[in-house]
């Protein structure tokens, strides 16, 4: 699931329809644990699509629960590319770095990257090609709370030179931890100083959080690996099919991982033959032909590429 969060004008790094406010994300709520705090639903602004804990929910509006097209673009033919941020990257990666590469490489013309071609934009039908465009270290501190996305789109504009790939997500690994917040990782866009438009995707260090981990078999990873593994799934399925806030999403503000957040109905194997704990994600025409895994909800319009 996920929740908005009012964040700040980027001056120079932003363009200035952005929001006012600079609101860090909030820790879970003792007195209201059910709900996500600070959620306003908005769409349309470079406000962080979060995905939340397992045990947080946001408010569910009436109708269908289909998704519904917001007349924006889609990634037809995305890519990604990742940043670590911090220098214990440099010391001890773990088996994380080439553990997501892997999954990067596998994902494109998988049955699980086919999960998310119902969609089309209005630049066109997303495909299952994904292009990993590789990655890079960052060994400079990042900040020490939860990124905004401010401090998100500086990072992505900084490592590629004021020009990152337009149909790329940029994926943020960071050595902070996600303790203090309700979510598990976001994803968001904005523009470079130069107007050039890309998209981010904040992951934090979610290392033993139990609200982060999908459980089940690791298939030989870590257990950071195989938490973090199942959370890029997710932000890279809502970064190709609602990659700007005016792609796909339900009445109530729920993209297409947001729907199947947290069931495990199988694991996934890749196009190169590696297998992950990834959940799957909401297709329309199954859930109309009731056809789909059930989600967390009862409704049966999930997949996964195994059905």
């Amino acid at each position: 699931m996920k929740t908005r969060y009012l964040i700040a004008a980027a001056a120079a790094i932003l363009v200035a329809a952005c929001s006012d406010n600079d609101q860090s994300p909030t820790a879970p709520s003792s007195a209201n644990p059910s709900f996500a705090t600070g959620d306003n639903g908005m769409h349309g602004k470079p406000e962080p699509h979060v995905f939340l804990r397992r045990g947080f929910a946001r408010p569910v509006k009436g109708g269908s629960p289909n998704l519904n097209f917001h007349n924006g673009p889609v990634l037809p033919a995305s890519k990604s590319f990742a940043i670590f941020w911090g220098s214990s990257w440099t010391t001890s990666p773990g088996d994380k770095i080439t553990g997501l590469a892997s999954f990067f490489q596998g994902f494109g013309g998988s049955n699980f990257a086919g999960t998310n071609t119902e969609y089309a934009g209005a630049n066109g039908q997303v495909t299952t090609a994904m292009t990993y465009l590789g990655n890079t270290i960052d060994a400079t501190q990042p900040p020490s709370k939860a990124l905004t996305v401010s401090q998100a789109v500086a990072e992505a504009c900084k490592v590629s030179g004021n020009n990152p790939d337009a149909s790329a997500v940029y994926f943020i690994y960071t050595s902070t931890t996600a303790g203090h917040v309700n979510y598990c990782a976001w994803h968001s866009w904005g523009n470079c100083s130069n107007g050039a438009p890309v998209q981010v995707a904040y992951m934090p260090n979610i290392d033993g959080i139990a609200g982060c981990d999908p459980g089940g078999s690791l298939h030989g990873h870590s257990q950071g690996l195989a938490a973090l593994a199942n959370v890029t799934a997710h932000e890279l399925s809502e970064g190709i099919t609602d990659p700007r806030g005016t792609g796909w999403y339900d009445n109530s503000g729920a993209e297409n991982a947001d729907k199947c957040a947290w069931v495990f109905p199988s694991d996934v194997t890749l196009k190169n033959g590696t297998t992950w704990r990834a959940q799957g994600n909401w297709s329309n025409a199954r859930y109309t032909a009731r056809t789909g895994y059930n989600n967390l909800s009862g409704q049966p319009g999930c997949i996964n590429g195994n059905q």
